[in-house]
């Protein structure tokens, strides 16, 4: 079931000529096509630039990159933020920091391929992670750090954290990806950092891309003052590209859109929960408008009936099966009743 088309898709895709519905990917706000914030975008093209190839540690800099970083950690309620062209190299830089520093690092169950590197030690369960971690504790040396999804789409994470509450966090520190959750859930869509910060752990970062929710190609760090300029210090930030210039100036003037966008998601994910029969025949985390599923037959099904869903190998060819119907505020109500009266017929 493995497509190529033309062009990114948008609430509708071209397949070999024919047109479905697409239910898939991660564009959350559907702001990849969306001509308003297009618009905006086009106007920091000609104001920023297009690219910065310099480094951020040149003896010339652009001061749209402190800016930016400013208004995200002021956003999502950190001290400081750090931006570099990925969340996945955002991602990397975190763990190969803490990595040189003696930290021991543990990803959790379901953690991200991002946050697995040679060094990073990998958990079967959470059973398993938190005996090593107390193992650890009681070896003393530098405090052990926690790699986790914020949003892992098991329901032990977000939104109650309950696995990581039985963990002894007064003693750890938690480095965590929001990737799925930073402009999607949230207060006013500012992600997981507050959510973390009330479960008081000894030290906290959060990474993430800009891309899924907020339709901007870069990456963020986010944690303390000191943390992130130990990070600004380093020779990987120094040798690294920063973010498109626009992409950042975006960032800022999108601010509404951003609002406006998510309000019109929000309003989605309850519709389809109102109109589905069977909500119980996927997993579901209250808040985040992506509803997972294991069974092959139903995406078959279901793009044999119009509607192209997310169903993959992730994130290579061995990887477990990905199966996610997503939500986007590009859809239209009508779009979601199809697929609503598709799935209802199906299992009544």
């Amino acid at each position: 079931m493995s497509h190529s088309i033309a062009r990114i898709p948008d609430r509708l895709v071209q397949v070999e000529g024919k047109t479905y519905f697409y239910f898939g990917g991660t564009a959350y706000l559907g702001l990849q096509s969306y001509p308003p914030f297009l618009e905006i975008f086009s106007k920091n093209v000609e104001k920023c630039g297009m690219h910065y190839g310099a480094s951020r540690k040149s003896n010339v800099s652009l001061d749209i990159y402190g800016t930016a970083e400013d208004y995200l950690a002021k956003w999502v309620g950190a001290e400081s933020c750090l931006t570099l062209s990925s969340g996945y190299l955002a991602a990397q830089l975190v763990i190969q920091t803490l990595l040189q520093q003696g930290h021991s690092l543990f990803a959790a169950p379901n953690a991200h391929t991002a946050l697995h590197l040679v060094g990073v030690n990998k958990t079967e369960s959470f059973e398993d992670l938190s005996d090593r971690l107390q193992k650890e504790i009681n070896r003393g040396g530098p405090m052990p750090v926690l790699l986790f999804d914020t949003i892992d789409f098991s329901g032990k994470q977000f939104p109650h954290f309950h696995a990581l509450k039985k963990l002894p966090l007064e003693k750890i520190m938690l480095v965590g990806d929001d990737s799925h959750g930073i402009g999607v859930v949230g207060k006013n869509g500012a992600g997981c950092y507050d959510l973390l910060k009330t479960l008081n752990p000894a030290k906290l970062m959060v990474c993430c891309s800009l891309g899924k929710g907020l339709g901007i190609q870069a990456g963020a760090i986010l944690g303390n003052a000191a943390d992130m300029e130990l990070l600004r210090n380093t020779s990987f930030f120094g040798g690294a590209s920063p973010a498109l210039p626009a992409f950042m100036g975006t960032l800022l003037d999108a601010t509404d859109i951003y609002a406006e966008r998510r309000s019109k998601l929000m309003e989605n994910d309850a519709f389809f929960r109102n109109v589905l029969h069977h909500p119980s025949l996927f997993k579901h985390m209250e808040g985040h408008p992506t509803y997972e599923f294991e069974d092959a037959d139903l995406a078959r099904t279901l793009e044999k009936n119009g509607f192209i869903t997310t169903y993959f190998n992730y994130p290579d060819a061995y990887g477990p099966i990905v199966g996610r119907i997503v939500l986007s505020a590009y859809h239209d109500k009508e779009d979601i009743q199809q697929l609503a009266n598709c799935l209802n017929a199906l299992q009544d």
